[in-house]
């Protein structure tokens, strides 16, 4: 995953989808707006706090973050109802595990963070 169309831009470590696994892993709510540009836009602000994050401080592509919202759904980690994604129970349940063995400590600090962040969308 890079960021959206820049030839200077630095790949991440991990997929859109893995972090964003990581952060719904943290989030108490169990849903989130179907809206892809505040999404877009809290992920390029982000991106600016954390490191993990930091290769998308140039601009999330909202068909890339479409891409990996579609790859959860596809996981069953969250399910599309009008206007909202809803985290599933089984959902959650894998996100905790693959935050935990994905994510060393400090990653985790960092998704842990993002998420009291996300949950403010």
């Amino acid at each position: 995953m890079t960021t959206s169309g820049t030839s200077g831009a630095r790949s991440m470590r991990f997929s859109l989808d893995e972090v964003l696994a990581g952060m719904l892993a943290t989030v108490e709510a169990d849903q989130f707006s179907d809206d892809p540009a505040p999404l877009a836009a809290l992920i390029e602000r982000l991106a600016g706090q954390f490191t993990l994050l930091a290769p998308l401080a140039q601009g999330v592509d909202t068909a890339a973050l479409g891409k990996a919202l579609d790859t959860l759904e596809q996981r069953k980690y969250i399910q599309h109802t009008e206007g909202q994604y809803v985290i599933t129970a089984e959902g959650r349940a894998q996100c905790v595990g693959s935050k935990r063995t994905l994510f060393n400590q400090h990653d985790r600090e960092e998704l842990e963070e993002a998420a009291r962040e996300f949950a403010s969308l």
